[in-house]
């Protein structure tokens, strides 16, 4: 007779077994259904014992782990005996509950009937472990010395793995305790963390103002009806922010440093679990930050001038090593040291007193250093001499921040009373004109400097003023490019833009190429700047649209009906006052359809958002798509996205690069898509050259893609022959 697995006499015996047990026990037949359940069980699930009659174990299964447990119940069903870890989904909050699972199987007889085993929860043990690895692995990246900015990223990582679904920040404290800076939250949408970056502290300045202010923890449930949020309540609620949890960041001396907050795209208050997680976030950030914050105060010690604040020698001579060794010399920029002696400041000291002096050195510095860009470094060099380092420059642009330094000292300053009145006197060395080692440029600048104030003092002189090699090669490209057009030396190549969707060529880029009798082929990047400079970009860009124009035209005429052409604007063409007209009319004379040509322009010419605005929205009216290109390298302010009729926006290749490999550079991809999907703009991305980078775009649904990995640019004639890696 077949034996009866749910007869009253067997389900007794299993009952009494299950039911006092302090693990979860259950049974389950040949097909995975659960017909015992233990309360123990129903405690670890969430699903009461009649619910569970109803379901099988895959139904509770987390979908990373259904695969590797249902191998498991296929080995017990066959006779083994399994011992193994998985991760179901506790009912009602979708809590992660990780398991130790025993299961051996049902026997009567030789016949195998069904399942019977115990789940133990580990959840707590397996979040202990990997906290214990999390913190580990942060002070290993600390004592490796880790950049700030990487330390505080892999914190929020770590600490977003244990909560259920949040996007963590860090803000960071200014020194006076008045506001609060962006310090990480890499899922927190760009737009939002610059709009709280510099939020103040205070009694109603959200979770995290209010936090630091009042030194407690801000627990807002409901973003869009709590008084706190009065003035960033909108600003969260578009990006979908409901709640949002925030602590104060104390160090040794329990000052605020920071805080820590947790936003929900939900509404909701923290469990048990949250607050512990939070205080370890809170302790792991007060740790860091006071580490950085004393190592960065070391390091200021050891690379600065008492005094003034500036870099000193030393810092200054590490500087421009580094400089020199990443100086591409085959670009026309240069980098230039100056050294800088302050006129008659000996009569100063002398008649004025060395308080005096070294005031007036204090301020001579700060409105010098008005006078430099970012990337500049300013160096005292002890006395009243002080040098500066300019990466990236020309000759041109060396002199014009000597005539700014000279111009900013001609205002007397105002010590005690008195006005003094202080000149300099600079000198100008090149590297590698005027030589390759650090004494050597500094040298040759101090002679110049000298050749200054022999020549009157108050003025600035080069070591060399004769015209270079490179001045001269760009002299013979300018008079080569004037006649360039006439000649016809310029051809376009054509770099298909592929749909990832399809799989299929959707449009094409043009790409201007040069190739004279006397200069032989000139680089994009060499002759462009000097057309935008002489204004020889405005003749050759009508070339430009109008031969890609009428490619594009036999291209349709050939079969290729569907398909765009993609062309840049130069900063100096989109702002000429016949721009307009003048493609309507190219567009009109190789007789294309508008909307089948893209313009393509850099973020940096937008920055005169009101006059760049009403060009764009002369362009869509005639029907033409539009472009961002170089995404993410230029123009900062993002508002543009929402002012402009944008198309596309093109992922600059240095983000794309190492997209497979970087995962700083696949989150601001992905943050580039995820905008401009929600701002209903189509991505592409440039430079593809590998599977692994068309792979993490795919992944992140990047709409289009172009690069070597699908083909180099090419003449128009074997454009048609492109084939698409399948």
């Amino acid at each position: 007779m077949q034996p009866d697995l749910n007869n009253s006499s067997l389900f007794e015996v299993y009952k009494s077994l299950f039911d006092y047990n302090h693990d979860g026990c259950y049974a389950l037949d040949m097909d995975g259904n659960f017909i015992v359940f233990n309360e123990e069980a129903v405690a670890i699930t969430g699903y009461t014992t009649d619910e569970a009659m109803e379901m099988n174990f895959v139904s509770i299964i987390h979908d990373d782990y259904v695969e590797e447990t249902i191998k498991h119940f296929k080995w017990v069903t066959r006779g083994e005996r399994e011992r193994f870890e998985t991760v179901i989904l506790r009912k009602g909050t979708g809590e992660r509950v990780n398991l130790m699972i025993t299961a051996v199987p049902i026997k009567v007889g030789d016949e195998i009937l069904g399942i019977v085993g115990c789940a133990q929860d580990i959840t707590e043990k397996k979040e202990l472990e990997a906290l214990v690895r999390g913190q580990n692995r942060i002070l290993k990246m600390m004592a490796k010395g880790a950049d700030f900015q990487e330390v505080l990223d892999e914190i929020v990582f770590f600490i977003e793995s244990f909560t259920d679904g949040a996007h963590c920040s860090i803000l960071i404290a200014d020194q006076e305790g008045m506001k609060l800076h962006h310090g990480s939250s890499p899922h927190l949408p760009p737009v939002y963390n610059a709009a709280v970056d510099g939020m103040p502290i205070g009694p109603t300045a959200g979770s995290c103002g209010t936090a630091a202010f009042f030194k407690k923890s801000v627990v807002v449930t409901d973003i869009e009806n709590d008084p706190l949020w009065e003035h960033y309540r909108e600003l969260a609620l578009h990006y979908d922010l409901k709640a949002c949890w925030s602590s104060p960041v104390f160090d040794d001396d329990q000052r605020v440093i920071g805080t820590f907050g947790m936003y929900y795209c939900r509404t909701r208050s923290p469990r048990e679990k949250d607050r512990k997680i939070i205080e370890k976030a809170t302790d792991l950030t007060s740790l860091v930050i006071q580490h950085y914050r004393a190592k960065e105060k070391i390091d200021f010690m050891a690379y600065h001038d008492a005094l003034t604040g500036l870099a000193n020698r030393r810092r200054f001579d590490e500087r421009v090593q580094n400089a020199i060794a990443e100086t591409n010399l085959e670009q026309e920029e240069k980098m230039s040291l100056m050294f800088l002696d302050l006129d008659r400041f000996k009569y100063v000291n002398d008649s004025l007193g060395h308080s005096i002096g070294d005031r007036l050195l204090v301020h001579v510095s700060d409105k010098l250093k008005d006078c430099l860009g970012d990337g500049d470094l300013f160096s005292r060099q002890g006395g009243d001499e002080f040098t500066i380092l300019l990466e990236h420059t020309t000759k041109e642009k060396a002199e014009a921040v000597a005539r700014n330094i000279l111009k900013a000292l001609e205002e007397p300053f105002a010590i005690d009373g008195t006005d003094i009145f202080i000149s300099t006197s600079i000198g100008m060395s090149f590297y590698p004109d005027d030589g390759e080692e650090v004494d050597m440029l500094l040298s040759k600048a101090d002679v110049a400097m000298y050749q200054a104030k022999k020549q009157g003092r108050n003025n600035y002189q080069m070591y060399d003023v004769l015209l270079d090699r490179k001045a001269f090669e760009r002299l013979q490209i300018e008079n080569e490019l004037r006649k360039a057009l006439e000649r016809n030396e310029f051809a376009l190549h054509y770099q298909p833009i592929v749909n990832l969707c399809k799989n299929e060529i959707k449009g094409a880029e043009a790409l201007i190429r040069w190739q004279n009798e006397r200069v032989g082929h000139v680089s994009p990047d060499q002759f462009i700047p000097i057309a935008e400079e002489t204004g020889l970009i405005i003749p050759i860009g009508e070339w430009v649209l109008k031969t890609s124009l009428l490619q594009l035209k036999d291209w349709h005429s050939n079969g290729m009906d569907g398909l765009t052409i993609s062309v840049n604007l130069s900063i100096r063409q989109f702002y000429q006052p016949d721009l307009i007209p003048m493609i309507k009319e190219t567009i009109e004379l190789a007789g294309v359809e508008p909307r089948f040509l893209t313009i393509e322009i850099t973020e940096s010419m937008t920055m005169d958002v009101e006059k760049a605005s009403v060009i764009l929205h002369e362009l869509k009216e005639l029907g033409v798509n539009i472009s961002i290109d170089d995404f993410g390298t230029g123009y900062s302010s993002l508002s543009y996205l929402k002012r402009f009729p944008i198309d596309h926006l093109k992922i600059d290749r240095c983000f794309v690069k190492d997209i497979a490999d970087n995962k700083s550079d696949e989150n601001i991809a992905t943050t580039i898509i995820l905008m401009a999907h929600n701002l209903g703009l189509s991505v592409i991305a440039e430079g593809v050259e590998t599977e692994d980078q068309l792979g993490v775009l795919k992944q992140h649904r990047c709409n289009e893609a172009q690069g070597y990995h699908f083909s180099k640019p090419v003449p128009g004639e074997e454009f048609p022959g492109i084939k698409v890696p399948s």
